[in-house]
Order: structure tokens, then C-alpha cells, then sequence
């Protein structure tokens, strides 16, 4: 995916600066900090497991000041068959032990096999749809990230969901969440979001 096209925002990914440029080893504890669940690597892929009803939780060690742009490539370890998430904007609560202030997004969760983008803790707000299919064990190129409160989550190139939040997160850790269930991720690639205005009105149809 070269472009994104937000409402109101063109994105030209490869004019965006590359901060993490990751492809799984033994060492990811060098460069992600394993904050809930079981995390591991195997075969080139970073897996993360959580057996309880909640999310397993591995933090970015470094902390983001800007607007990012957060790729990776992700898919169900079967039997696992739900929940891809992901998180930014992320802040750990130290009173509950337990993820903070955050966005999470996600495909096949929600138990209803949704998509879409949530804020964390439980705010009531969230942009979710049942209209994206994902087919579990299937690889899935995920684009998500915030431009001045305003989210959004791609797969394999297709906009899923945007999300604009008026009093929104500033900064902080890029992760994943396997929510109840087993995840494997590869080619994690954090970006820092440059953009322009896009230009959007209608012509007359008729």
C-alpha cells in the first residue's frame, strides 16, 4: 500500500519516516516489553498467546511523541480463530496492572467476528462493522494509526474503519493484544505519520 486516502487526509506512506523496522528473532525483548500473556518467537514469527478472558499485552520499549503509522503482518495460530489486535497510543494503568489509556483495533473480535477501532478503557467509543471478512489462519497485512486523533485500520489495503476522536490520546507505546486466543506476527514496521490536506467535494450527478 503506497497511499492512504482519510477523510480529509492523503497519506504518501514512503515519504513517511521509518522508526522501527522489526522481522522477529530470538532477541524481541530488545525492542518489545512483554507486559501480560505468553510471548515467544518461532519460525520468524513473534507469537503471543493468552489463555484467560483478556488480552495478552506486549508494549513498543520505545514511547512515540508523533503521530505514527504502525504495519505488521498478522494471523490466527489454529485452532485460534479470533481477536487480531493491536494497540497505540498506548499507556500501562500501574493501579490495575493492566492496559491504560489506549486505542485497540482489531479484526474478527468483538465476539461477533467485528472490526474496527476502540477506545480503551471502556469510554464507549469505538467505530466497529461486520461487513470485513477475515478467514482465520490466514495471513492479513494490517495498517493502523492515529494523525491528530483521528485513527484508522486498513487490511490488505482495504479502509476498514476510521475513527475521529475529539479529546484524543497524544503519544505513547505501538503493541499487540491477543484477546483470549494465540496470534502470530511478522514485518512490524512503525512509521511517523506525514500528511496533507486532501481536497474532497461533490460535482453535481444529475
Amino acid at each position: 500500500m503506497k497511499e492512504m486516502h482519510l477523510l480529509g487526509k492523503l497519506v504518501k506512506i514512503d515519504e513517511c519516516p521509518i522508526l522501527l523496522d522489526y522481522k522477529p528473532d530470538g532477541d524481541f525483548q530488545k525492542y518489545f516489553k512483554v507486559m501480560a500473556g505468553e510471548w515467544s518467537v518461532c519460525d520468524g514469527w513473534l507469537i503471543g498467546a493468552e489463555r484467560g478472558n483478556k488480552g495478552g499485552i506486549l508494549f513498543s520499549r520505545d514511547s512515540y511523541d508523533c503521530d505514527v503509522i504502525f504495519s505488521f503482518t498478522m494471523k490466527t495460530v489454529l485452532p485460534a480463530t479470533r481477536d487480531l489486535n493491536a494497540v497505540f497510543c498506548a499507556h500501562w494503568d500501574t493501579d490495575i496492572d493492566y492496559l491504560g489509556n489506549a486505542y485497540v483495533v482489531g479484526l474478527n473480535g468483538w465476539y461477533e467476528h467485528k472490526s474496527g477501532i476502540e477506545r480503551s478503557p471502556e469510554t464507549g467509543l469505538r467505530a466497529l462493522t461486520g461487513a470485513y471478512s477475515y478467514t482465520p489462519g490466514d495471513e492479513v497485512r494490517i495498517t493502523t494509526g492515529i494523525i491528530e486523533g483521528h485513527s484508522f485500520l486498513y487490511a490488505d489495503g482495504e479502509l476498514v474503519s476510521e475513527l475521529i476522536d475529539p479529546h484524543y490520546i497524544s503519544g505513547g507505546h505501538v503493541g499487540f493484544s491477543p484477546y483470549c486466543t494465540k496470534l502470530a506476527i511478522k514485518d512490524i514496521e512503525v512509521r511517523r505519520a506525514v500528511w496533507s490536506p486532501l481536497v474532497q467535494s461533490y460535482e453535481p450527478e444529475f
